[in-house]
């Protein structure tokens, strides 16, 4: 696992990260916003970085000028999942964007993603104010009857709902019956967030993939 750098001006946020990624095994820690130069850019493995997206861009950009020279990997930390896609276009080596709240799950896959052991899947959560998807920080309008298919997966992430189950939650339906509504409305999202992250598990409903 490469070594991972963070760079946050919440000493709580980063006390935090550090603390979860040793329990993971990783060795991280967290660096002075105005130290640029590090004896971790030089070792032939480049570092992770860990990047808060509150840092002022008069911080950024010397930093960002480093990351670059090394092509160290960076993964922003935001609680505006809107400027996911702003986030990238400011760096030009590898990058992705994790939204607050930071599950254990999602980050490590993050990580995972950055320093080349998995392929990437796009940052999929919910405002339940405006009730759309944002995937990648990019509005998905759904309809609400899709909003409330989803938000009952996404209760149990990575774990397979059965239908009736979905149906309880989504539609308030007591009984399974005859109906093939939750697969109607499956097949729905799908065409909407991409075929990767609705899963179908046999003879038991579907799973939300999210890590």
């Amino acid at each position: 696992m490469a070594t991972i750098l963070i760079y946050s001006p919440d000493e709580t946020l980063a006390r935090r990260l550090c603390e979860t990624l040793k329990k993971e095994k990783c060795f991280a820690r967290h660096c002075d916003e105005k130290s640029v130069f590090s004896q971790e850019l030089t070792a032939e493995q480049p570092p992770l970085i860990l990047l808060d997206a509150r840092l002022k861009w008069t911080t950024c950009r010397p930093l960002f000028q480093e990351f670059q020279k090394h092509n160290c990997p960076i993964l922003f930390i935001t609680a505006d999942a809107e400027m996911s896609t702003h986030l990238r276009a400011l760096y030009a080596g590898p990058s992705e964007v994790l939204t607050l709240p930071i599950s254990v799950k999602a980050l490590l896959a993050k990580i995972s993603v950055l320093i080349g052991d998995r392929r990437p899947l796009r940052e999929l959560s919910l405002d339940e104010k405006e009730r759309v998807a944002m995937l990648d920080g990019r509005r998905v309008e759904l309809t609400a009857q899709e909003f409330a298919l989803l938000l009952a997966l996404m209760e149990k992430p990575d774990m397979p709902v059965s239908r009736e189950q979905l149906l309880r939650k989504a539609w308030g339906y007591q009984s399974m019956g005859e109906t093939r509504t939750v697969d109607v409305h499956v097949q729905r999202l799908r065409k909407k967030l991409g075929g990767d992250y609705i899963e179908t598990v046999y003879k038991c409903g579907y799973r939300l993939k999210l890590a």
